[in-house]
């Protein structure tokens, strides 16, 4: 079969928010001219069917659940139960834990992974001990289940595809499988550089990983300096609490793609310390606007931000004081300087790149 004429759909669990991977789904869809399918699309993230890609979402809204478990056990089921049509396809694209449709395709199975399931994995020990004795053997259990799920479906793959040398590692360590590397896609002639105003920006999700609080306790201790946070999350109110009273901290909420694009392309530089992040792909947007990037120096940013030339990495076990010295250090002139080199380094993460990878696997 001619590989134009190939039948291809991509499976990611769903789409919550305006991130980067909901952002890498629809632009594979896109060039591949797959259709989609996903447990269900909430109001205000991307929804591929606003870019003409054929949609399907396999949970209804009546039945949707915001609390996490529950939702996480809906999908896992949707997955199994209604993907029967799977069969008429001749390749199949996993993105996040949908392993469970596997059993339903007859076509080319291909997991593209920005991480095994992180609670399960690297981040269980961490999970665990938020817990209390009631809830944390109730997980214990949850967590056995899931990884025996997951591992089986994941080993039906023809081909693992990861986000990063981070995953890479982290699916040999966890699964013990072999993969190969495809950098997500940034959309380098998006993100551009405005002029440079007099704030520093983090629009990372409001999520305790993504250690956002700790950013606004930097900048609570610096009065002198102004921050942005445009993001949400279920760390929000943490956060505005931290806030309150500063008045060189503004945090708002979730904000329109053109509002990114214009606080991005005037600001000083951005900050982005996750714990051990996948890929991250924030910091590739933020050098693609020509500017650098206050980063931790672990897991996937180690693989995009190059020291003190696209940005300063601060160590993995950082405090407060190291953020507050790298924020000195990059000020507006050192910045500046910065830009051509942010610049160049973010266009080694193209679209074309990720695309033309993508196909050099789904075709051969």
């Amino acid at each position: 079969m001619n590989n134009k004429n190939k039948k291809i759909i991509i499976l990611h669990d769903y789409f919550l928010y305006k991130g980067g991977g909901e952002r890498l789904i629809i632009t594979l869809a896109k060039k591949l001219k797959a259709d989609i399918i996903t447990a269900f699309i909430v109001k205000d993230a991307f929804d591929p069917r606003d870019y003409g890609i054929k949609t399907k979402e396999l949970v209804k809204k009546s039945h949707f659940s915001n609390i996490p478990g529950v939702r996480h056990i809906t999908v896992q089921l949707s997955f199994f139960l209604k993907t029967k049509f799977l069969k008429n396809y001749d390749t199949v694209i996993y993105s996040g834990d949908v392993v469970n449709a596997v059993y339903s395709s007859r076509g080319k199975n291909i997991a593209y992974v920005h991480t095994p399931p992180r609670h399960l994995y690297d981040n269980y020990e961490l999970r665990i001990s938020q817990y209390k004795f009631l809830k944390r053997q109730i997980f214990k259990v949850y967590a056995l289940v899931s990884r025996f799920r997951f591992e089986k479906g994941i080993k039906k793959m023809d081909e693992i595809i990861v986000n990063s040398k981070t995953i890479q590692r982290r699916v040999k360590k966890y699964l013990n499988l072999e993969s190969k590397v495809v950098y997500p896609p940034c959309d380098v002639g998006k993100f551009k550089w405005i002029n440079q105003g007099d704030y520093y920006f983090s629009w990372a999700r409001l999520y305790d990983v993504k250690r956002v609080d700790k950013i606004v306790e930097v900048f609570v201790k610096m009065p002198d300096k102004k921050l942005i946070v445009a993001s949400s999350g279920p760390e929000l109110k943490k956060i505005k609490k931290i806030a309150k009273g500063h008045n060189n901290i503004k945090i708002l909420d979730w904000i329109t793609d053109e509002e990114l694009l214009e606080l991005l392309g005037k600001c000083i530089a951005t900050i982005y310390i996750p714990i051990n992040e996948d890929f991250g792909m924030s910091p590739v947007e933020s050098m693609s606007a020509g500017k650098p990037v206050i980063g931790v120096d672990e897991g996937g940013l180690q693989e995009t931000i190059v020291q003190n030339k696209t940005g300063i990495l601060i160590r993995s076990d950082f405090n407060i004081n190291d953020i507050v010295d790298a924020v000195k250090k990059l000020n507006k002139e050192r910045a500046l300087i910065m830009r051509g080199d942010c610049e160049n380094r973010a266009k080694e993460f193209s679209e074309e790149g990720f695309i033309q990878g993508m196909k050099e696997i789904i075709y051969k």
